[in-house]
C-alpha cells in the first residue's frame, strides 16, 4: 500500500511539521509512505502531475485557509485519474466541518479531526486489513451513502510517543525553514484563534527537546522557528531550553512566540545576555484598547507588555516582531490609530499589521451576529467589516500595511522615516502612512508591482510633492539607498551632488593601502579592482548623527556582507595621503 501525504505551503521555504510528523508515527508499519510539498504558487495542473506519477493508493492533504481551495480541484481532479486512490483529509480547514467538507467533495473519503498521528496510523491499518473504521476515534468518513462521524479522540497525553520527525531525513528541508514543538495547546483562550478550541498546554520532556535540538544543532540547520502557541507560558522550562541553546549553538537563528507580561525581571536580566542575532521573539499585542481585549478574551495589561518590550529593544539582542489585528471588536479606525502608534513607538523590528479572519471552530467566528461581522465566504474568511469599522476602512489600513511591509518592515528607509515622522507629524506614524498611502493610491501604486528602485523613486516623488522645500530628506533618502542597496547609481528622479572626478576620488582611496588597512582591514587582501566592486562613494548632505546637514560631503559605502548594510565612512573630501 503507498501512501503518500502531502499539502501546498504558502512559500517555498516553509515546511509542513504536520507531514513530517504523521509520517514519523506511521513509518515503522508502513514503509511504502513519502511525502510531497508543493506552493500554492504552482499550477494546480503541475500538482496534479507530480501525484500521479507516484501512483499512492493512499493519498492525505494537510489542509489550511491558504490551500484548501486548491486541494478540492486536486482531489476532484485525481480520483479521475486514479479512481481507486482512497483520500484522506486532514488539518484545521476540515476538522470543525467535516460532514459539510465531505458532502461538498464526494471525491474524499475520510477526514481526521483534530491531532492525527494515532488516527492517521489506525485508519491505514483498517485500510490495509480492508476492515471498517468504525471504531477508529477521530474520523469522518463515507459509508455506503451516509456520513458517519466517530466519537472525538482523546489528545495524546504523553508527547514524546511521537517520534522525532527530522531523524535522518534533513535532506528535504535544505533551504527551508525548519518547523519544531516543544509542547502543544495554548494557555489563553483568545476568541479568533483554533488553538482555545483545545484546553491546556502538554509538553515534551526536557530531555527529548534536548537531545532533539541537539540532532538540528550539529547539523547547523539555518533556522528553526518554534511553533509552541505561547513558548514562554512555563517560565522555568523555556528558559532552560533557551540556556541549552545557547550553550549549543553552533549559527542557527531561532524564532519564538512569546507572551511579552509573562516575563519576570530573572528572565528579562537572563534574556540580557542573549547572543547577537540568535533569537527572533514574535509579540501578539492585536490592539491596545482594553475592551477589544476584554472581548477577545486576552485581558492581557498593555501597560506591562510595552514595559517590557521596551526592555528587550533597549537593552537585549533579540530581534523584535510585533503583531497587531485589524478588526476586532470594539476597535474603529480612529482607536485602531492609536493601537498602530502604540506600537510604532516602541520601534520594533517588524510590524505586522494583520487582519482579523473568522475561522471555522473559532469562538469569534459563533459570535460574528452579536458583533455586526461581514466577512469572506471563502478562505481565509477575512473580515470586510463590522459594527466598529467599515470596508472602506479596512481598505485603507491594508494600503497601510502595503507600505509598512515594504517600507518599514524591509529597513530600506529607516533614516527617512524616523526623520520625517518626528519632524513633520510630530511622531503620529499613523498619519505620516495614511498621507503617504493616500498619494501612492492616486498615482495608482498599488494597482501594480514594483521593482526596488520604483519604490524608492515614488518616495521621492511623496517628498517633493509634499516637503519640497526640505532638501535633507531627499538626501537622507538616497543616504538610505546606497546603505541598502550595493549599487552604483541613483533611481529615476534623483539628482547626484557628486563631482565629475568622483571616480579618480574614489580609486584614490581603494589603492592607498595604509587607507585600507587603517579602515576596511577586511579588503586588505583584495586588489584596488576587487574592492572597487564592494564600494560607492557619494556626495551627501548629511551631518552627524545621519540627519540633513548644510554641506555635501563624500561617504564611502562598503559592501563587504552580502545581504546587510553598508558600512560607511565619512571621508576627507580631499585625496588621501
Amino acid at each position: 500500500m503507498k501512501i503518500l501525504l502531502t499539502t501546498l505551503n504558502a512559500k517555498f521555504i516553509h515546511s509542513s511539521l504536520s507531514l513530517a510528523y504523521l509520517k514519523a508515527y506511521c513509518q515503522n508499519d508502513f514503509k511504502d509512505i513519502y511525502i510531497r510539498e508543493y506552493t500554492i504558487n504552482e499550477p494546480v495542473a503541475k500538482i496534479l502531475s507530480d501525484i500521479y506519477s507516484v501512483q499512492p493508493d493512499v493519498l492525505c492533504f494537510s489542509c489550511y485557509i491558504w490551500n484548501i481551495e486548491s486541494i478540492k480541484i486536486l482531489c476532484a481532479d485525481i480520483k479521475q485519474v486514479l479512481p481507486a486512490v482512497k483520500i484522506i483529509a486532514g488539518g484545521p480547514e476540515v476538522s470543525y466541518d467535516a460532514e459539510h467538507f465531505l458532502n461538498e467533495n464526494p471525491t474524499v473519503n475520510y477526514v481526521i479531526r483534530g491531532e492525527g498521528e494515532v488516527t492517521l496510523h489506525e485508519l491505514l491499518h483498517c485500510l490495509h486489513q480492508q476492515v471498517s473504521p468504525e471504531q477508529t476515534a477521530g474520523l469522518t468518513y463515507r459509508h455506503k451513502s451516509m456520513i458517519i462521524a466517530n466519537r472525538d479522540r482523546p489528545l495524546i497525553d504523553n508527547l514524546d510517543k511521537i517520534p522525532f520527525p527530522y531523524e535522518n531525513n534533513l535532506e528535504p528541508y535544505n533551504n527551508r525553514i525548519i518547523y519544531y514543538e516543544t509542547s502543544r495547546g495554548c494557555p489563553f483562550n483568545c476568541s479568533y484563534c483554533l488553538s482555545s478550541t483545545t484546553k491546556g498546554v502538554r509538553f515534551f520532556t526536557l530531555e527529548r527537546v534536548k537531545r532533539d535540538l541537539k540532532y538540528l544543532l550539529d547539523l547547523r540547520v539555518p533556522e528553526i522557528k518554534f511553533v509552541d502557541r505561547t513558548f514562554n507560558c512555563n517560565e522555568k522550562r523555556a528558559q532552560k531550553i533557551m540556556e541549552y541553546i545557547i550553550a549549543n549553538n553552533h549559527s542557527t537563528k531561532f524564532h519564538f512566540e512569546i507572551e511579552v507580561t509573562l516575563l519576570s525581571q530573572e528572565m528579562l536580566q537572563f534574556l540580557h545576555k542573549v547572543p547577537v542575532g540568535m533569537f527572533d521573539f514574535e509579540i501578539g499585542i492585536q490592539s491596545t484598547c482594553r475592551q477589544t481585549i476584554a472581548a477577545v478574551n486576552r485581558n492581557h495589561d498593555w501597560h506591562k507588555q510595552r514595559d517590557n518590550i521596551a526592555y528587550l529593544i533597549e537593552n537585549c539582542s533579540i530581534h523584535i516582531h510585533l503583531d497587531l489585528i485589524a478588526g476586532l471588536p470594539y476597535e474603529d479606525y480612529e482607536r485602531f490609530k492609536i493601537s498602530f502608534n502604540n506600537v510604532c513607538d516602541l520601534k520594533p523590528d517588524v510590524i505586522q499589521l494583520g487582519f482579523l479572519k473568522l475561522l471555522k471552530g473559532s469562538a469569534i467566528r459563533d459570535q460574528s451576529r452579536e458583533y455586526g461581522y461581514i466577512f469572506e465566504q471563502k478562505p481565509p474568511y477575512q473580515v470586510l467589516g463590522n459594527n466598529y469599522i467599515t470596508y472602506e476602512e479596512l481598505l485603507k489600513l491594508s494600503q497601510i500595511e502595503d507600505l509598512i511591509s515594504r517600507y518599514y518592515n524591509t529597513g530600506i528607509a529607516d533614516n527617512l522615516l524616523a526623520y520625517i515622522i518626528k519632524q513633520y507629524y510630530q511622531g503620529d506614524a499613523f498619519a505620516f502612512w495614511q498621507v503617504l498611502a493616500d498619494f501612492l493610491n492616486n498615482n495608482n501604486f498599488f494597482r501594480y508591482g514594483h521593482r526596488r528602485e520604483e519604490e524608492y523613486s515614488l518616495l521621492h516623488s511623496f517628498i517633493v510633492s509634499f516637503h519640497n522645500d526640505d532638501t535633507g530628506l531627499v538626501e537622507l533618502l538616497k543616504l538610505d539607498y546606497f546603505l541598502c542597496n550595493p549599487k552604483n547609481n541613483l533611481p529615476g528622479g534623483f539628482t547626484s551632488n557628486n563631482p565629475d572626478n568622483v571616480n579618480e576620488i574614489l580609486y584614490s582611496y581603494l589603492k592607498d593601502e595604509h587607507f585600507i588597512a587603517a579602515n576596511i582591514p577586511d579588503l586588505i587582501n583584495k586588489t584596488p579592482r576587487e574592492r572597487r566592486r564592494m564600494a560607492h562613494l557619494e556626495y551627501l548632505f548629511i551631518a552627524e548623527g545621519y540627519i540633513p546637514g548644510t554641506e555635501a560631503v563624500p561617504l564611502l559605502f562598503i559592501y563587504n556582507n552580502a545581504g546587510k548594510r553598508a558600512k560607511i565612512l565619512r571621508i576627507s573630501p580631499s585625496f588621501p595621503g
